[in-house]
């Protein structure tokens, strides 16, 4: 009886393990290239990438067969991310304006150039909560709808956030169009 009963249980892992692979391993790839949109850093964002599937095996289970597996995952990874923000802006350091340090002082940030590599430049220098949205509405393509849910936002501040960022953008590219016109 106990053989039956074990025979039943791997049968049971296996099936879960197969489901599991064939539903989220497709997705990696496009996990790892917006965790590093995300984070900035490949090695952080391997790690994100990690704990997101460990997390969506942990709880696959939960997970509903037929509905938007990429979704579903990257809501996991989103709320990755955000934690490790929150634990990254908690132990952050406070800097004085008053005593001026070497680790204080502002950086120069050259022009940026009107390309691609500038149109990423200028999403890259978005705060995150506006970067993350364009990613996933822009580039990763999902809806407002999936958007909202994957950050728990009002849909509302999806679209806001969309078109501040897009403003953001804009601005800084803007002294470039017009140095180009003006070289027309």
């Amino acid at each position: 009886m106990s053989d039956n009963f074990s025979n039943d249980e791997n049968l049971q892992a296996r099936q879960r393990l197969k489901s599991f692979e064939d539903s989220v391993f497709l997705h990696t790839p496009i996990l790892l290239r917006v965790a590093t949109r995300m984070c900035k850093k490949s090695g952080e964002a391997d790690d994100v990438v990690q704990e997101t599937l460990l997390r969506a095996w942990k709880y696959w289970d939960s997970f509903e067969q037929g509905t938007n597996c990429r979704a579903w995952l990257f809501r996991i990874m989103v709320n990755v991310v955000q934690r490790r923000r929150e634990t990254i802006a908690a132990t952050a350091e406070h800097v004085s304006v008053e005593e001026p340090t070497i680790s204080n002082v502002l950086k120069f940030e050259p022009k940026m150039e009107f390309d691609e590599s500038g149109a990423i430049a200028a999403i890259e220098k978005l705060p995150s909560e506006y970067k993350d949205v364009i990613v996933l509405v822009l580039v990763e393509e999902f809806s407002y709808k999936e958007v909202s849910a994957m950050l728990d936002i009002p849909m509302g501040t999806v679209m806001s956030r969309l078109h501040r960022a897009r403003l953001m953008i804009k601005k800084m590219l803007k002294p470039l169009w017009g140095e180009q016109a003006a070289s027309i």
